[in-house]
């Protein structure tokens, strides 16, 4: 009963955090204090903190002007996690699997500068943080050693509290000062080292899954963190806003789906060799003697269980008080990821269903899959930390967050089938937002950042993303009233590929959409022809040249508000195809002269219907070339996302294509 209270209350602060609304103005204490008097003026408390700042030659900067959060332990709290990491640097020092902690005495006076800084950096976020604001899953902010922090909850009697990595409470939030907020833990935290490889190894109830890791030799592909090869280009670019700057670094992440042995165990999986011969039955023979083959089937196994990003939990699929202002309540939050077998997972959390309030992967609406033997591998569902570590004392301490990634654990066994794909999960429209495309955005704190007004506006270089390649122009990262709230703004000159992710073998009908940058249709005729996008696929002209200068009230795209039909918009929808055209889907909001309405009825959201072309399951890549006058200034070429949809969905006239 006491985990089902729990739960529930999680929920609820879930819920609670991304509330815009709250009168935060009533919860908070003001001190007329900066982050260093408030240490200062508690020295006895914590003056191991200000040592650790001052031997980090970081106490100066809490002084400065800024908004900052500060997760601050008391000396008690120190003491205990300095005296912890010495034991275990010297315990496992001459053993085969050696913790260098960085720790080797338990006297603050004795950490070296390098491991203060490390230690410092740790507690210390650049933007500010109110209880209010941390929901399940990660803070939206890298702390100051670029490594996310990840959001639970707990009881301890009758307290409730929000836990940081699911090791650190905090007893004294919302300690608001002048240069941000405080918030009192109860343990220090601990810098995450750990890759993922190694935090998949650390948990007992991972091992089946790890052996498998290990035998495969999959762990050695999730090994990368910063990219070293990167060279950011200080120089900031004047995009469409304001000057914007390039990223300040480049990490490669992964995320990990991965089955408990209990999961395993449910299935009658207790050895290796039960989980080879459970991926043989739907992988395959083929090189069975080589583990290390991508064709091996424990090898699709475990590499069907990872996507190179990193995404936490409330980031997994696009919802959140920065995403649902612009989205109905009841339309699902979903998104499609490439994983690293190289084939794709649909993520979801189906709010059109009485399912609504959790996460799948896989998720069918269908009473029966279209592979009956699929029926224990769909609908896969995530489990929160907070569940997770209440559902048994062995995952209690379990921290998903490791140094190159997070770990989630599911609730069934994960597996990819090309029949269930076709036939149902990505049977239907696929739309894809263009952030989507580069995992790289996911894993450098560019995408889901509503929040953090140094991270909205972002260019984006050549060779930044695997998945793109900027020819000529300007890429710039933003957030408006779009689909998941964001968009690419292109400039200049600009010429540039995207790199479609790799969908069963069957014809497409392709569309992108987008915004003009001219709502009122009064301008139509004098921007008519003067921006203009060319789309390739694969190199090859797909279509006659996008006219983005008009809204889709132009003649040549044939829009019609649905309001001054007869029929709600039906034939009108019919002749806007004829055209090449569709108006924007109804999944989402736009803002029009400060009012909120549904991108359908707005004029400046459109989507065009690029061709349709077969895909063979190898590589392929969509281009956009300016072929009109240079963009700048107010103007921009506003990329929004992708579809991409089988021909079976497009003209099933027994269910129409929805509105959605």
């Amino acid at each position: 009963m006491i985990k089902r209270i729990l739960y529930i209350l999680a929920i609820a602060l879930s819920i609670l955090a991304c509330t815009d609304d709250i009168d935060k103005s009533k919860r908070y204490t003001f001190t007329g204090e900066t982050m260093a008097d408030f240490l200062l003026n508690r020295s006895d408390k914590y003056s191991h903190m200000i040592k650790l700042f001052a031997k980090a030659e970081m106490f100066g900067f809490l002084s400065t002007y800024g908004q900052y959060t500060l997760f601050l332990p008391d000396n008690a709290a120190m003491e205990t996690y300095l005296r912890e990491q010495d034991s275990i640097y010297w315990a496992t020092k001459d053993s085969p699997i050696f913790v260098n902690t960085g720790i080797t005495s338990p006297n603050i006076e004795d950490l070296s500068d390098s491991m203060a800084v490390i230690i410092a950096r740790s507690h210390l976020l650049n933007l500010t943080y109110h209880t209010a604001d941390m929901g399940e899953g990660a803070l939206a902010t890298r702390n100051f050693n670029d490594r996310y922090l990840g959001i639970n909850y707990d009881v301890v009697g009758e307290r409730f509290y929000i836990m940081v990595n699911n090791k650190s409470a905090i007893i004294d939030g919302d300690n608001e000062v002048e240069n941000g907020i405080i918030h009192i833990v109860d343990k220090a935290i601990d810098p995450v080292e750990m890759n993922v490889p190694q935090l998949i190894a650390s948990c007992d109830f991972f091992s089946i899954f790890n052996e498998a890791m290990n035998v495969t030799g999959f762990k050695d592909s999730l090994l990368l963190d910063l990219d070293m090869s990167y060279i950011r280009d200080p120089t900031p670019t004047s995009g469409h806003h304001s000057l914007t700057y390039y990223p300040k670094s480049k990490y490669h992440k992964y995320t990990g789906f991965i089955e408990t042995d209990e999961v395993f165990n449910a299935n009658g999986i207790y050895t290796l060799d039960d989980l080879k011969a459970f991926a043989e039955k739907w992988y395959g023979t083929e090189d069975s003697d080589n583990t290390k083959s991508p064709r091996n089937a424990l090898h699709k196994f475990v590499s069907y269980h990872f996507l190179n990003r990193e995404i936490a939990y409330n980031r997994i699929v696009c919802h959140n008080a920065y995403h649902d202002d612009y989205m109905p309540a009841d339309a699902d939050r979903y998104d499609y990821y490439e994983t690293m077998q190289g084939t794709m997972m649909k993520v979801i959390k189906p709010l059109s269903t009485p399912d609504g309030l959790n996460i799948y992967i896989n998720y069918s609406k269908r009473a029966l899959p279209y592979n009956i033997a699929m029926r224990p591998h769909v609908n896969v569902r995530v489990i929160p930390l907070t569940e997770f570590i209440h559902s048994d004392e062995r995952y209690a301490k379990f921290d998903q967050m490791a140094a190159n990634g997070t770990v989630h654990p599911i609730d069934k066994i994960l597996i990819y089938n090309e029949d269930e794909m076709v036939g149902n999960i990505l049977n239907e429209r696929i739309r894809i937002d263009v952030f989507s495309l580069m995992p790289e955005l996911a894993s450098n704190g560019i995408r889901y950042v509503y929040r953090d007004e140094n991270m909205i506006f972002i260019a984006l270089p050549d060779g930044y993303s695997k998945s793109m390649k900027l020819r000529e122009g300007f890429a710039q990262t933003t957030i408006f009233s779009y689909y998941f709230r964001d968009c690419l703004e292109l400039q200049g000159n600009f010429d540039i590929s995207f790199r479609i992710p790799p969908l069963p073998s069957r014809t497409y009908e392709i569309r992108f959409g987008y915004g003009t940058d001219y709502r009122d249709s009064k301008y139509d005729e004098m921007n008519r022809g003067r921006f203009m996008v060319q789309i390739y696929i694969d190199g090859k002209v797909a279509s006659r040249p996008e006219d983005i200068g008009v809204t889709n009230l132009h003649v040549s795209k044939g829009a019609v508000p649905d309001a001054q039909t007869y029929d709600d918009g039906v034939e009108n929808d019919k002749l806007m195809r004829n055209l090449g055209y569709m108006k924007a889907p109804d999944c989402y909001y736009a803002t029009s002269s400060g009012l909120k309405i549904l991108a359908r009825h707005d004029n400046a959201h459109i989507r065009r219907i690029v061709t349709r072309q077969y895909f063979d399951g190898k590589e392929h890549w969509i281009r956009f070339r300016n072929v009109g006058e240079i963009l700048s200034g107010a103007q921009s070429f506003n990329l929004d996302y992708i579809e991409l949809v089988p021909l079976k969905v497009v003209s099933d006239p027994l269910k129409p294509e929805d509105r959605h």
